[in-house]
């Protein structure tokens, strides 16, 4: 993997905290990525796990997927529009809006979501390998804690 930590004055810049997330968040999606591509779906892309991660089996609007997303309704709308020429999403009528659209994931954005749930074990069983079980339920707990603090600030 090539660095992704951009060069200021000639020196990669520091990384801080939200850096290193992302990055492991980015090292760790990779690995799913990678196997999605090997299994036929090499039309997912990393910026499309805002679409798959924040949709309801049921249907979402753009707007709330981009609301959850914390983007653009125009960028998420590029987001869903190649997923639907790819056949992963279908966009139909929302029943209770007469005006609005709802993102439905196809049989074959289901068999995405569905085939990166199943290798999360896998991937966890990996940070297992690298961290230990302790250090690795520390950090799970650690996050949530993070998530709870800053969701409230």
């Amino acid at each position: 993997m090539s660095t992704r930590i951009p060069v200021l004055a000639g020196h990669e810049r520091p990384a801080n905290l939200a850096v290193l997330l992302r990055e492991a968040f980015v090292a760790l999606n990779d690995v799913v990525l990678d196997r999605l591509a090997h299994d036929g779906h090499d039309a997912v892309r990393p910026a499309h796990a805002a679409v798959f991660q924040y949709l309801d089996d049921t249907g979402t609007t753009v707007s709330l997927l981009a609301e959850r997303a914390q983007m653009t309704k125009q960028a998420m709308a590029e987001l869903v529009r190649h997923l639907e020429e790819h056949g992963y999403v279908v966009r139909v009528p929302d029943p209770t809006d007469r005006r609005a659209k709802l993102v439905v994931p196809t049989d074959r954005g289901s068999d995405v979501i569905a085939r990166a749930q199943g290798l999360a074990p896998e991937v966890e069983g990996r940070v297992v390998d690298v961290l230990g079980r302790e250090r690795r339920d520390a950090l799970c707990a650690d996050l949530r804690a993070l998530r709870e603090a800053f969701a409230s600030s």
